[in-house]
């Protein structure tokens, strides 16, 4: 069985990374990898024990991967953060008005400064400045939300400076806008993004009403979002800008959307801080990590996942501090 497996996980592997997310099959299984790769790591010191060296050589490929993926969170639990945070920043994605008491608990109880947010309810936008007075300043005006349709908004504790929109964007994605803060003299700018949305088994008139299309689509629309948002991101690092790059990315760690933004000088704050895969879609644990918090110019302190909240999303919540 070992080695059946592992072959078979082997071929899967390759096909990632070589057709990347190119293809609906390789990018739903870069999505489901933390599922489909565990086992190795079972199954080889279960091959060791027996001497069955072709299940071992077999499993070789998937393990690898498996232990790249998982290794660092085991790691960063004997580094723990010897600094105190100087801000506190949080991505969370509602589902709508479904996650209304994980955002109530995310901003009572985890108090972050800056909070990024996607797929806000037009009630909910309209409740935030009355009900959550810690947050005076956000990226709309109040009135009517961020052109993202309830994407894309940003509260804060400190001033809004200015909100512009990021340009050259694919067709299909959503908009998104550059926000930047006066954090007691520092700029600071914040990107709230949501990439384009998968339709796996989707109806096709589902599919119809997508503006990225079907997955294949969608999954070229988000690598080619992720591709513009780390030129921009570089683009305010060289501005003397630090930048928070939070949000949705529905794609996870063997997908091109996170090694393209991280191979812009991005920071994973999860992967360089976290304590554990963090599945932040689905029921906790979930099937993915698309929620992160990506950094450049601030120092990654800690890492935590909140509980849903009725979202089918967890929000993630990270402390920094400047260099």
């Amino acid at each position: 069985m070992g080695t059946g497996y592992g072959l078979l996980a082997t071929a899967a592997v390759l096909l990632v990374l070589a057709s990347s997310d190119a293809h609906a099959l390789s990018y739903v299984l870069g999505l489901f990898a933390s599922w489909w790769l565990a086992p190795a790591l079972v199954l080889v010191p279960l091959a060791a024990a027996t001497a069955s060296w072709r299940a071992l050589a077999a499993l070789s490929v998937p393990a690898v991967v498996a232990g790249g993926l998982v290794g660092p969170y085991a790691l960063n639990r004997f580094t723990p953060a010897d600094r105190t945070a100087d801000l506190r920043v949080a991505t969370f994605n509602t589902s709508a008005a479904a996650g209304a008491q994980g955002l109530r608990t995310l901003l009572e109880q985890a108090r972050p400064d800056v909070v990024a947010l996607q797929e806000v309810a037009d009630r909910q936008r309209a409740d935030l400045a009355r009900s959550h007075p810690r947050y005076p300043h956000r990226s709309d005006d109040g009135s009517g939300g961020p052109r993202g349709g309830g994407d894309g908004l940003v509260l804060s504790r400190w001033p809004v400076l200015e909100v512009r929109p990021v340009t050259g964007l694919p067709a299909g994605a959503r908009p998104a806008d550059v926000v930047v803060l006066d954090v007691d003299g520092r700029r600071l700018a914040v990107l709230s993004v949501h990439l384009a949305s998968p339709c796996l088994f989707c109806p096709e008139r589902s599919v119809r009403r997508n503006p990225a299309g079907d997955t294949g689509s969608a999954a070229r629309v988000r690598v080619a979002e992720a591709r513009r948002y780390g030129e921009v991101a570089r683009e305010l690092r060289a501005g003397g800008n630090a930048v928070v790059l939070a949000g949705d990315l529905n794609s996870a760690e063997l997908n091109e959307p996170l090694r393209s933004l991280t191979r812009s000088g991005l920071t994973d704050v999860h992967r360089a801080v976290g304590t554990r895969p963090q599945l932040t879609r689905g029921s906790s644990p979930g099937f993915a990590r698309v929620d992160v918090v990506l950094v450049s110019g601030l120092v990654p302190l800690a890492d935590g996942e909140l509980g849903p909240g009725g979202s089918t999303h967890s929000p993630v919540v990270a402390d920094l501090a400047w260099p």
